[in-house]
C-alpha cells in the first residue's frame, strides 16, 4: 500500500471567505486590525514564474468592489480569465489576470461552464424561471455569445437547438431545428418514434451498420428510417459535427454545413449492442453518455503545420452505463467514428438522465499528459485516472488516505486537490503528478486556488490572493476542458 507524502498548505475551512474582508481587516476583534499583507514570501507555486505580478485585496490592489464582499468571494477560471463570484449573492465578474481589467459582470445564476464549437470555455447563465427564463452565454473575453428566452431553445456546445413544443425525455420525438448563435438555421430534422422491433431495419445483430463497421454511411442525408440512420436528440457538438442520441442505445454523428456540404449527412453510427461496446455483458442495451471531446495526437504522427507540436485529431469519449455491470468507455475519432480504444471501468456507473448533455460531474482533465480523472459510482476506488491516448488506467485512489482527496482542477501535468481528515476543521492541498500519482516534493507556501488556460496562477497566502504569471511553455489546451 502506498504511503502518502502530503505536500500541503494547511488552511482553515473559512480561509477563502475570510480573504476578502472589507477594508483589509482580518475579521478579528480589536482596535487595530492587522492589515492584509501585500508581499509574498516563500517559493512560488509549481508551474509559475518568479514573483507575483499583483495582489487582489486591500489597499493598493485597486480591484473591483466585489473583492471587498463581506461574505468573501470564490475564484475559479474561465478560459484565460478569472471568474470571481460573491459568497453573499448572485454576483459574478470576469477579470483579466494581468492588470485586473474587468471584462464582464452580471447577477444571473451560473448554470454551468460550457464550450463553443471550437472547444473554448464559455459561461452559461440563467435568469428568471419557467417560460420566461433567459439564458445568456458569455465567453472569456466578456463578449455575449448568445442570449435566448423560453424553454424551447437551448445552447449546446456552440449551437442552439430548438426543441419540439412540450418536449421531454419521456416524449423526445418531434421536429428539431439546429441554429448557429447568430440565429441562422443550420439543419432541421424530424426525430420519429422507432418502428416495432420486428420491423427495426437492416442492422446486424451486433448493432453495427450493414457493412459491419461504424464508418461513413454511403447514403449521406437519407431520410428513411433504416435503424442506423434514424435521427435522435442532440447531445453534443464540436466543429462541424453534431452528435445525436436515439434513446435506444444508439449514437450517430451528423454533418453540419461545411465547405458546401449539405447538413444532416450521417458520418457514422454505433449501437450499445455492438460487440465492441457491450462485450460479453448479457444486460439490456447500455445507455451512452458523452463525456467530452478531446484533442489527441493524430494517428499519422506528423508534425502540425506551422507549429512545433504534433498534429491532433478531435475525438469523442462516451461512457456506456449498465444497470449492474461496470461501465464501458469508448473513444471514437469524431469524423470517421473509428473506435480508438475500449476500456471497462473499475466501478458501476449507471446512466443518469436520458439525453443528458452535461459532462460527467467531478471529472478533471489534464491536457498536458492527456490524463482524465473520472469518479466511480461504486467499486474499490472512487476515482480512476485514464490515459486518453492508450485507453489504459494510469492509477486509482487505493487506500483511505487517498480516498480522502477531492481532485479540484488540473494544470500543466499536475492535479490539485484537497484532503480532509476525519473530524478535522482544516483541509490540506495536495499536488499530484498526473501521470504517476506521486506527490510534489516539498511543502507548498501558498494554497493554489485556480489556474487559467494560458497559465496564470492564483494563490492564497496569509489572507491575501496573489497572481503569478506562467512559466515559459506552460498552459493547457482549451478543447475538452468541460470539467
Amino acid at each position: 500500500m502506498r504511503t502518502w507524502r502530503v505536500a500541503l498548505a494547511t488552511t482553515a475551512v473559512g480561509l477563502l471567505s475570510a480573504t476578502a474582508c472589507t477594508g483589509g481587516q482580518s475579521g478579528q476583534s480589536g482596535d487595530s486590525p492587522d492589515p492584509l499583507p501585500t508581499t509574498y514570501s516563500g517559493d512560488p507555486p509549481p508551474g509559475s514564474a518568479g514573483s507575483p505580478s499583483r495582489f487582489l485585496h486591500g489597499r493598493g490592489a485597486d480591484g473591483p468592489d466585489i473583492l471587498d464582499d463581506a461574505g468573501g468571494v470564490r475564484i475559479t477560471s474561465l478560459g484565460n480569465a478569472f471568474l470571481i463570484s460573491s459568497n453573499s449573492g448572485e454576483q459574478h465578474l470576469l477579470q483579466r489576470p494581468e492588470g485586473g481589467e474587468v471584462l464582464w459582470e452580471g447577477d444571473q445564476r451560473i448554470e454551468r461552464i460550457g464550450s463553443d464549437r471550437d472547444g473554448s470555455e464559455v459561461l452559461v447563465l440563467r435568469s428568471g424561471s419557467g417560460d420566461s427564463a433567459t439564458t445568456t452565454v458569455v465567453d472569456d473575453t466578456g463578449e455575449t455569445v448568445w442570449r435566448g428566452s423560453g424553454p424551447r431553445e437551448r445552447y449546446l456546445d456552440g449551437v442552439v437547438v430548438r426543441y419540439p413544443p412540450e418536449w421531454s425525455p419521456d416524449g423526445p420525438y418531434g421536429e428539431f431545428t439546429v441554429l448557429d448563435t447568430g440565429g441562422n438555421e443550420l439543419w432541421d430534422f424530424t426525430f420519429e418514434e422507432p418502428p416495432d422491433s420486428a420491423d427495426s431495419g437492416d442492422d446486424d445483430e451486433d448493432g453495427t451498420s450493414e457493412d459491419g463497421q461504424e464508418g461513413k454511411d454511403e447514403q449521406d442525408g437519407q431520410d428513411e428510417d433504416d435503424g442506423t440512420n434514424r435521427a435522435g436528440v442532440p447531445v453534443g457538438a464540436r466543429q462541424d459535427t453534431l452528435l445525436l442520441d436515439d434513446g435506444s442505445g444508439g449514437l450517430q454523428a451528423r454533418q453540419l454545413p461545411r465547405d458546401g456540404e449539405e447538413a444532416g449527412g450521417t458520418l457514422w453510427s454505433v449501437s450499445g449492442n455492438a460487440s465492441e461496446i457491450a462485450g460479453n455483458v448479457a444486460s439490456p442495451t447500455p445507455t451512452p453518455h458523452l463525456v467530452d471531446f478531446y484533442e489527441l495526437p493524430a494517428q499519422s504522427g506528423e508534425p502540425a503545420s506551422g507549429e512545433g507540436g504534433t498534429a491532433t485529431d478531435t475525438a469523442a469519449l462516451f461512457r456506456w452505463g449498465f444497470s449492474q455491470e461496470p461501465s464501458v468507455l469508448t473513444m471514437h475519432d469524431l469524423r470517421s467514428g473509428e473506435l480508438l480504444w475500449r476500456l471497462t471501468e473499475p466501478g458501476v456507473n449507471p446512466a443518469g438522465r436520458e439525453f443528458d448533455p452535461d459532462p460527467v460531474s467531478g471529472s478533471v482533465y489534464d491536457s498536458t499528459t492527456r490524463t482524465l480523472l473520472l469518479p466511480q459510482g461504486s467499486g474499490q476506488a472512487p476515482v480512476a485516472a485514464v490515459d486518453l491516448v492508450t485507453g489504459a488506467i494510469r492509477w486509482e485512489f487505493d487506500d483511505a488516505d487517498e480516498r480522502a482527496i477531492s481532485p479540484a482542477f488540473a494544470w500543466n501535468g499536475r492535479i490539485f486537490g484537497d484532503t480532509r481528515g476525519a473530524g478535522s476543521d482544516s483541509s490540506s492541498q495536495v499536488v499530484l503528478e498526473a501521470r504517476t500519482k506521486e506527490t510534489e516534493t516539498g511543502a507548498l507556501d501558498a494554497y493554489v486556488e485556480t489556474a487559467t488556460e494560458d497559465g496564470h496562477i492564483l494563490a492564497v497566502q496569509n489572507r491575501q490572493r496573489f497572481v503569478f504569471a506562467p512559466e515559459e511553455g506552460a498552459g493547457r489546451e482549451s478543447p475538452g476542458s468541460r470539467e
